[in-house]
């Protein structure tokens, strides 16, 4: 699928935007790039929303001088805080006694009319299956098929309207339109539904900045997703706050060296802090890995136990069969795979690698999602001709 598409995310650490296409069923990416914020998402609130308008604005400018053309419209990720999921069907009769692209747009009007909660909208339709009149069943839109009825199976995702209306609102009054909204959540698991995946049911953890999301995937689609409110941020912080340093600095220790514990022939300091009484703290590389690794175990288990619960309120037995995969920066610290190969509860962790042209970082790894689920939509449905906008209660 070669549909150039514009994809966005806004996090806690970085607004970022990627513009790309689907090529043989991978991302290729035509410019990547991101602007941080401090402090503009709490909880998945935009708390500082001019700081974000600047920050969609820089990044559209400087999209427009790499590639020599406007980005006027994007897809857009959405946070998925107090996500669900329902299963739907909707049928309708064909206009022409054929199934035709009319006939698919008029199922996905169909189920937007449906309010599942007064204060959440669908932001999502994914088709499962569709049907004709004769109950011949189909993975893929058949288009041009002889019927007087279509019948669409599909996932719906929704999501509270105040995430839905503030996240839009705001790419509005940074000068773009939103061609279509995603979870970001299910942007990553259409990111890791190819057949580099070794399994298409899994526990997938992304360890972002501010928070950790826990989210289960069968056969390759989103059921559920929990927070843990704990982050790579909160390491930095950490060890800014106990050796003195700045947290630029803190940063790039934990990133470079994490959990290096390699013997070193000359033991030099790798930093220097200042102290709470103004004395030099020298920073060497054993000081980083303990700190680090005292932080990640203890993370890790917050990681398990909150999969146990989840395991328990969904009556999940033998949660330990299930992959854990993860994603997000926390998961690219130096050596991080020593701290998810210490536990053996569950045997089988992987850290995602991307296979990406244009783009291998894990920092961009929802947009990617976004180009891979958009390009699906498109080829399912077809490309959107109109933007959307915020909605109202009804």
């Amino acid at each position: 699928m070669d549909i150039k598409i514009s994809t966005l995310e806004i996090s806690a650490s970085a607004v970022k935007l990627v513009v790309g296409y689907e090529l043989e069923g991978s991302p290729y990416v035509l410019y990547a790039n991101k602007v941080a914020l401090s402090q503009a998402i709490s909880a998945g609130e935009i708390v500082a929303p001019d700081q974000v308008i600047n920050a969609i604005k820089v990044l559209a400018a400087d999209a427009r001088e790499a590639l020599g053309e406007t980005i006027s419209e994007v897809v857009l990720a959405l946070p998925t805080i107090d996500f669900e999921v329902f299963r739907g069907t909707q049928t309708t009769n064909t206009l022409s006694n054929k199934i035709d692209r009319i006939d698919i747009k008029n199922i996905m009007a169909l189920f937007r009319k449906n309010r599942v909660d007064p204060n959440k909208v669908i932001v999502a339709i994914l088709p499962q299956v569709f049907k004709t009149d004769s109950d011949q069943v189909y993975r893929l839109l058949p288009l041009g098929e002889v019927s007087n009825t279509l019948t669409v199976e599909a996932f719906l995702h929704v999501l509270p309207i105040w995430i839905y209306n503030s996240y839009i609102e705001t790419v509005q009054k940074a000068g773009l339109k939103v061609r279509k909204v995603y979870p970001d959540k299910y942007a990553l698991t259409e990111l890791l539904n190819s057949p580099a995946t070794a399994t298409n049911t899994y526990f997938l953890v992304d360890f972002g900045a501010k928070q950790t999301s826990i989210t289960f995937v069968s056969n390759h689609n989103l059921y559920f997703s929990r927070i843990i409110n704990e982050g790579s941020d909160d390491l930095t912080y950490l060890l800014a706050q106990k050796y003195g340093l700045e947290l630029k600095e803190a940063d790039r220790l934990k990133i470079d060296f994490g959990l290096d514990h390699r013997n070193v022939s000359v033991n030099f300091p790798l930093a220097t802090g200042i102290g709470e009484r103004g004395e030099e703290i020298k920073v060497f590389l054993s000081d980083i890995y303990s700190t680090c690794q005292t932080f990640l175990n203890s993370h890790l288990q917050k990681v398990l136990s909150e999969i146990k619960i989840v395991g328990k309120s969904q009556n999940m037995p033998n949660l330990n069969k299930y992959p854990l995969l993860f994603v997000g920066g926390g998961s690219t610290i130096y050596n991080y795979e020593e701290i998810i190969g210490s536990d053996r509860s569950f045997p089988d962790k992987y850290i995602v690698k991307l296979d990406t042209i244009g783009a291998r970082d894990l920092t961009y790894a929802v947009n990617l999602g976004l180009i891979k689920a958009y390009s699906k939509y498109a080829q399912d449905i077809g490309d959107e001709k109109a933007s959307i906008g915020t909605l109202t209660r009804s």
